[in-house]
């Protein structure tokens, strides 16, 4: 029996390579950036996306961040 997934489909081959191959700074970087999302909707009042890891990976897979998002840090 094959479950379907609700969510969007998130490639994590396709988000480690963006961000150099390696899946260690693919959890560092999708991590600094789900905080980055849940503080910014934190203060809104019609929050647009609601799961911050989700849209972190999203960004991640879509190429708006990369390596060079772990110099924030």
């Amino acid at each position: 029996m094959k479950t379907l997934s609700r969510g969007p489909s998130i490639d994590i081959e396709q988000c480690a390579n963006n961000v150099g191959g390696n899946r260690f700074n693919l959890v560092l970087i999708a991590a600094v950036r789900a905080r980055e999302i849940a503080r910014r909707h934190r203060h809104e009042e019609n929050p647009t996306q609601a799961n911050a890891p989700v849209s972190a990976l999203l960004d991640i897979q879509a190429g708006r961040v990369g390596i060079s998002y772990l110099n924030k840090v």
